[in-house]
């Protein structure tokens, strides 16, 4: 029995979930010994970013149609979720912006 493409989306959404929590426990870890967190804290934000976007990308693919609907004057929180995960990739740095610091930083690489 094969599971559903969604059900299938829902279960890496929550193993991406976990990776975030141990990426923040990290950040943490790390300030709590009184270091700097400098490409560690760029990993965690740009993993969760993107994380942010796969899980507004789920949900409105698990809630089909549905997900867009406005009832009365409230929209959906999925809905809202979705339209602001895009500019979620630019708050706090954008994506490419912390993928530079990851590779000098953290992984040595002369600037280009």
């Amino acid at each position: 029995m094969n599971a559903s493409p969604v059900r299938q989306e829902i279960a890496q959404r929550y193993i991406e979930t976990e990776v975030m929590y141990q990426f923040s426990l990290r950040v943490i870890s790390i300030h709590n010994r009184g270091q700097v967190p400098n490409d560690e804290a760029s990993v965690s934000k740009l993993f969760g970013s993107e994380l942010s976007q796969r899980l507004a990308q789920t949900a409105m693919q698990a809630l089909g149609m549905r997900g867009g609907l406005v009832e009365g004057d409230d929209e959906r929180p999925f809905a809202r979720f979705y339209l602001g995960m895009v500019p979620a990739t630019i708050r706090g740095g954008t994506s490419e912006v912390q993928r530079n610091v990851i590779a000098t930083r953290g992984l040595g690489l002369p600037r280009d």
